[in-house]
């Protein structure tokens, strides 16, 4: 017989909707939530409007985090940054600041209040890539709307790791070989530019001579070989997107 899915009263609560009653009435022994509880009273009182932001190891960060702060700041709106959104050890618990200041603001402003906020961060975000000054990464976008390279008239979604016979000694071993990343912004053209060196890795210390010529190499071989592109973009708004290969030399 197959074992049954838990019943909805079995599954585990939500960490948001966990921390959101919680605060309400924490353990007496929970010294860093009653901390944190008191350190968003505080900051209730010295600002009018709280926005938190959380950050975490791994944690993929928002596109839009950088029209937060800036529309934030035009409505007023403070910005604080709490590493923790939710995580309890050995019964102490940390995210119990967001959780309280979000009680607070949805109570004045409504439910959705972060979400109004993100909303009109996005849409700011739009504006800005197309006027051109927004850059995004290509972890910003689904797979479907990243940029791709075009080879024989085909999109080449696979092939970002490249490898570039070279003149010089380089000193290299089966799983230990020089390589460079380079980054470069896929324009909306889909014309690269902005080629960088971003990481050096040389193998053995006898290769770092060769770096600068290396980095010449690899970015003379993407400009050459990797220089048309089918552009991102972003909710169907085409933008400028940061990309990278990862060159090996030998």
């Amino acid at each position: 017989m197959e074992e049954q899915p838990p019943s909805l009263e079995e599954q585990p609560p939500n960490p948001k909707e966990f921390l959101r009653s919680y605060v309400k009435n924490p353990n007496l022994n929970d010294r860093m939530c009653k901390d944190d509880i008191e350190q968003a009273e505080k900051d209730l009182e010295k600002y009018k409007n709280i926005y938190v932001t959380t950050s975490c190891f791994g944690c993929k960060t928002s596109p839009y985090a950088d029209e937060i702060i800036e529309y934030a700041a035009k409505q007023k709106i403070e910005v604080i940054n709490d590493i923790y959104s939710c995580v309890v050890m050995e019964g102490q618990t940390k995210g119990c600041y967001k959780a309280m200041i979000d009680l607070k603001m949805e109570r004045i402003h409504g439910k959705d209040f972060r979400q109004k906020i993100e909303h009109a961060a996005e849409e700011l975000m739009i504006q800005n890539i197309e006027a051109g000054t927004k850059i995004l990464s290509i972890y910003d976008l689904p797979e479907e709307d990243m940029p791709y390279f075009i080879k024989e008239g085909k999109f080449i979604k696979d092939e970002y790791i490249l490898t570039i016979k070279t003149k010089f000694s380089l000193k290299y071993e089966l799983h230990t070989t020089p390589f460079m990343d380079i980054s470069f912004i896929v324009e909306k053209n889909g014309s690269i530019s902005h080629l960088k060196n971003e990481n050096w890795v040389s193998g053995f210390k006898v290769n770092e001579k060769y770096k600068n010529e290396l980095e010449n190499i690899a970015k003379n071989k993407i400009l050459t070989d990797y220089s048309q592109w089918k552009p991102g973009k972003y909710k169907n708004t085409i933008t400028r997107v940061v990309n990278h290969f990862r060159v090996h030399f030998n």
